[in-house]
């Protein structure tokens, strides 16, 4: 990427910043070159999707970042997530609590199914409270809800998810973060309330 390119990235990120939304960038389709520029420029919270590669640079860069993992949760690598993130986004599985329950330190958003689609990941929305009482019993730190439309979706369909996940939040006070808005739809979803985006490939690509 340029320097035209990284100032105008810069500028996208900060007026996010300025109107209150976090930003989480999502690594995993950058060199290690960039996730450093980035960091030079004063970003902390980097999302990867891939476990060996969380390993891989948890290992090699500053340990003042924030790694969010983003990707789907297996079994047997519950483990090493813990181990070198600080946040899991994308929690839908109540059956790996015990698991997690194991790593004190560790913390998750619950990813939520919001089109309801059989084949996507999340918790379905009529699930949610159950989910949460589980959550609690483990006493496993849960700050808020993660949400990823179908990218396919209209943005009429965008806007009606988006605003049923406002009104979710809305009734959890103790919840902090509502991560929802990729570099698809994060104006929009910035629109309805996000207090987290998930920006990666819109970074490398700005014109």
């Amino acid at each position: 990427m340029d320097s035209e390119k990284y100032e105008k990235s810069f500028k996208l990120l900060s007026n996010l910043e300025f109107s209150g939304v976090e930003v989480c960038l999502v690594s995993k389709y950058w060199d290690d070159s960039d996730v450093m520029k980035f960091y030079g420029a004063g970003y902390r919270k980097f999302g990867e999707s891939r476990i060996n590669e969380l390993i891989r640079r948890t290992g090699i860069f500053p340990k003042d970042i924030e790694w969010h993992f983003i990707g789907n949760i297996r079994s047997r690598d519950v483990g090493k997530i813990c181990k070198h993130a600080k946040i899991i986004q994308s929690f839908d599985r109540p059956d790996l609590l015990p698991k997690l329950e194991q790593y004190p330190n560790i913390e998750i958003l619950i990813q939520i199914n919001i089109s309801g689609h059989e084949n996507r990941n999340g918790i379905l929305v009529e699930d949610i409270e159950d989910v949460i009482e589980k959550i609690e019993m483990h006493e496993i730190k849960c700050n808020g809800f993660m949400v990823h439309p179908p990218m396919d979706s209209s943005i009429e369909q965008k806007k009606q998810w988006f605003k049923q996940m406002q009104l979710i939040f809305s009734k959890y006070p103790n919840y902090t973060v509502l991560s929802m808005g990729t570099s698809h739809d994060f104006e929009l979803a910035n629109e309805f309330g996000s207090t987290l985006n998930r920006l990666g490939r819109r970074l490398l690509d700005t014109k």
